[in-house]
């Protein structure tokens, strides 16, 4: 985690990303690239200074990270995550306020339509002007998305196709959108949403036991609990002992 402390000085709370929705309602006059990290993301994000640097907003998704940051540091922040737990309904929600369009690029073919069905009965009135699985590997299929993107006018783009292809992709399309929109990263949403509309069971958000919920119904979440999350909180404490 070479840049652990420029990250943690990023990392925004509620009423800093609630200014990010103003911005598209006042009018934008360049996109703006906003992100997540969690202790997976959190050390590919604080490795890669150019990646960071580029980031326009970034908020602490999980309560592991979002406890340690304020142990650690001055600025105080809460959880944030792109999911109904958290600000994917504002979003949602102020996309129908405002009739904006709204595009999704992640998950894998097939759940993307559903998960804009999904959202569309959530929200009556959702204008979701584009879709697009998140899986771009042939030559030529991102910028055929990317022309895609512009031809529709998006105002929010959702991305959804991990750390670091998601932050890449917006910061591509940070540059290479004909009109400015919103882009946000969301990690699983897309695909979590076409599993059932709102993922997340009402009690496992009310108790904040996500993690449990997707640990249950999800082999590589397990496997992150038992690996990656012991090394993010070791590896965590010694970058902020050693950056003091």
């Amino acid at each position: 985690m070479k840049h652990c402390k420029a990250l943690d000085k990023k990392i925004g709370n509620k009423l800093s990303f609630d200014q990010v929705l103003l911005k598209q309602r006042r009018g934008l006059t360049q996109s703006v690239a906003t992100t997540f990290v969690n202790p997976f993301s959190y050390p590919i994000v604080g490795d890669d200074e150019p990646l960071l640097t580029a980031l326009d907003h970034i908020y602490s998704d999980g309560a592991l990270h979002t406890s340690l940051h304020n142990i650690f540091n001055t600025n105080q922040i809460e959880r944030l995550s792109f999911d109904f737990s958290s600000v994917a309904h504002d979003v949602l929600q102020f996309a129908v306020e405002n009739t904006l369009k709204v595009a999704l690029v992640g998950a894998k073919p097939g759940l993307v339509e559903q998960a804009a069905k999904n959202y569309q009965q959530m929200y009556p009135g959702l204008n979701i002007a584009y879709h697009h699985h998140g899986y771009l590997n042939e030559p030529g299929m991102e910028d055929g998305v990317i022309d895609e993107l512009n031809t529709v006018s998006a105002d929010i783009v959702i991305c959804g196709m991990g750390t670091p292809r998601q932050e890449q992709f917006i910061l591509t399309l940070k540059q290479r959108l004909s009109s400015p929109a919103l882009l946000f990263t969301c990690g699983g949403f897309i695909e979590q949403s076409a599993i059932k509309a709102d993922y997340y069971h009402p009690l496992v958000k009310r108790f904040g036991l996500r993690w449990v919920q997707r640990a249950i119904m999800h082999k590589h979440v397990r496997t992150r609990l038992m690996q990656d999350y012991p090394k993010f909180i070791c590896n965590y404490i010694f970058s902020q002992l050693k950056a003091k």
